[in-house]
């Protein structure tokens, strides 16, 4: 006897096997089966009224134009080489004419008498600093990320951030 296969009819009319389907994430399941913009068409005149919004927001100063990369990025890091201080891996990495992976590698193994980090941080500070998930207290106890949490509380990521940036700081706070 042959095991019944289930799959997922998407808003897009495509099929997904249940079992690739529970690998996704709630945000990628919930947009496939029911997307905000579906059966939305946008037609010639909402473009040239985002494009006018743009361009105005620009011409009175109000657009946002320090986006974070490079030096403004809080976790880049001054580069030291021998052709001078780079603000970030990538600024020195473009100079040298490599990846940004090829300088980490010259700072950190292969060239790191000529290639280093202006301030050398402590193991402490890198795991901080880390992409890595944190650990998140939260009234119902310990969760070893956000994303734990999130699932407990049965919210977006977003949600349990926003409450450890401030709105309930005194019971949501990194480890």
């Amino acid at each position: 006897m042959q095991a019944e296969k289930f799959v997922v009819t998407l808003a897009n009319k495509k099929q997904v096997d249940w079992e690739e389907f529970m690998h996704w994430s709630q945000h990628k399941q919930r947009m496939s089966l029911m997307p905000h913009t579906y059966d939305v068409t946008w037609g010639e005149d909402h473009c040239h009224k985002m494009r006018e919004i743009v361009k105005a927001s620009y011409a009175d100063g109000t657009r946002r134009v320090n986006w974070n990369y490079g030096e403004k990025n809080g976790r880049s890091r001054v580069v030291i080489t021998p052709e001078g201080h780079f603000p970030s891996i990538t600024a020195a990495a473009q100079h040298y004419a490599v990846t940004g992976n090829a300088m980490k590698d010259w700072i950190t193994k292969t060239r790191a008498d000529k290639f280093r980090f202006a301030n050398e941080m402590t193991e402490d500070e890198i795991s901080r600093r880390s992409c890595l998930p944190k650990p998140v207290m939260t009234p119902d106890g310990r969760f070893p990320s956000i994303t734990a949490a999130a699932e407990h509380y049965q919210v977006g990521i977003r949600s349990v951030k926003t409450w450890i940036r401030g709105m309930k700081s005194s019971e949501f706070y990194y480890l």
